[in-house]
């Protein structure tokens, strides 16, 4: 994802305080510690993980869903090809110790634009949502996010409601036309609005494309989020760990195709 490299040598103790299931592909693990309560990051903002394996670890970069006092609350999206950050979210226990690196964001909120239009995967929705619950009441917003089926769709964060959600199947998450084809099809407000999109990285591609070619937005007004890509292990964790690149941390790729309109 591109991240500054500051504060990469700090490294902060946790203890697994509880685990859930969000959906049957995505895990929600909340971690406690003694800097917990003292982590300032913005709506959105992720953190690396480095989860075990063997003698080692490996670096991942997970979203950061929310804090309540000193429990930080991160989601982890699962798939079916297993590497280490699969492995430790699924296996993972309250109690676990686990180490961490200071929150840092890619792309951040801009409280001047006259709307908010919000895209991405199942994998993007996590910091979007998190965005999307931040910003003042009165906010104007839209947007779109792509699951494979219903089952994967997630609420809102905070009680706020989440946006509209297309479905693609067992058609690919990667370069993802479901997901172009309705942020095409999308009536958007009147002004100058801030688009933040996140997901697959060719997916996310493909939307500022559009939006810059067909809708006539400036590149400034976009923001965009890389969560996974193909092939790229340990994606946007800024260097893999001590292990040799052999896993395989990037989910959803399912391929043929089958889509349905937006559901809410």
């Amino acid at each position: 994802m591109g991240y500054p490299r500051r504060e990469i040598g700090v490294h902060l103790a946790a203890r697994v305080r509880s685990v859930g299931d969000v959906t049957s592909h995505m895990r929600e693990i909340e971690l406690a510690g003694p800097e917990v309560p003292r982590l300032r990051f913005r709506p959105g903002a992720h953190l690396v993980v480095r989860v075990p394996v063997g003698d080692g670890h490996a670096r991942r970069v997970y979203t950061i869903w929310g804090r309540r006092e000193s429990v930080l609350t991160i989601r982890v999206a699962l798939h079916d090809e297993g590497g280490p950050g699969c492995v430790w979210a699924r296996t993972v226990a309250p109690g676990d110790r686990i180490t961490l690196e200071p929150p840092r964001s890619k792309i951040m909120l801009d409280e001047t634009a006259a709307f908010h239009l919000f895209v991405g995967d199942e994998t993007g929705a996590v910091p979007l949502l998190s965005m999307r619950a931040a910003l003042p009441g009165d906010s104007v917003v839209a947007g779109v996010f792509e699951s494979a089926g219903a089952d994967d769709e997630m609420p809102g964060a905070h009680g706020v409601p989440s946006l509209p959600w297309v479905h693609r199947g067992r058609a690919s998450a990667v370069a993802s036309r479901v997901l172009l084809r309705a942020v095409q099809d999308l009536e958007l407000p009147p002004g100058s609005g801030a688009a933040y999109v996140a997901g697959e990285s060719d997916t996310c591609r493909l939307v500022q494309r559009h939006l810059i070619e067909q809708r006539g937005w400036s590149r400034r007004a976009i923001r965009v989020q890389p969560q996974w890509t193909p092939g790229r292990p340990g994606f946007g964790a800024g260097g893999s760990s001590d292990l040799p690149r052999t896993d395989h941390d990037s989910p959803f790729r399912r391929s043929s195709p089958n889509a349905h309109r937006p559901s809410r």
